[in-house]
């Protein structure tokens, strides 16, 4: 309602994002596929809390995280957003015919925070993926005796950012 909208509440200075954005999959077989073929039109962002990153993440990704844009601080995400795409691209706002696939816990809320800010920076949605059941997916024993941990990264090892 009209009342609503001048109320101190609302008022906030955060970035208008668009959201529930449909989200398209990829699985960790195609995402492992990306990473051992060295797809340079590939980049990881693992949305998850900075700290959980830092404890161990997956190889060749960068932290975005998205924990204050889920509560509603989008400029924080979307801040968080053009770091890690300026270190993978060299722009803040990622390059034409990249893949941008989203790591979160489960791929739910966390991703789907990540891919309306993307939409909103401008990203089309058809180039966005999340990773089906997230880390958490990622990290589960694999039936066909594939190794996936092999591509995690634990604390303090090459290739964590900051």
């Amino acid at each position: 309602s009209s009342s609503e909208q001048n109320s101190p509440a609302s008022s906030s200075n955060s970035t208008e994002a668009i959201e529930n954005s449909p989200m398209q999959y990829i699985s960790r077989e195609e995402l492992k596929d990306a990473i051992t073929s060295l797809q340079e039109n590939y980049v990881i962002l693992d949305v998850r809390k900075a700290a959980d990153y830092q404890e161990s993440h997956l190889i060749n990704s960068l932290s975005a995280d998205m924990d204050a844009a889920k509560e509603g601080d989008h400029d924080s995400g979307i801040a968080n957003l053009n770091e890690a795409l300026k270190i993978a691209t060299g722009r803040e706002t990622g390059k034409e015919g990249c893949s941008y696939i989203l790591l979160c816990y489960s791929g739910k809320s966390y991703a789907q925070k990540a891919t309306d800010l993307l939409i909103t920076m401008g990203i089309e949605s058809q180039s966005i993926f999340t990773l089906e059941g997230g880390y958490k997916g990622w990290t589960e024993k694999d039936t066909n005796g594939v190794d996936y941990a092999q591509y995690i990264l634990e604390e303090d090892t090459l290739g964590t950012v900051q």
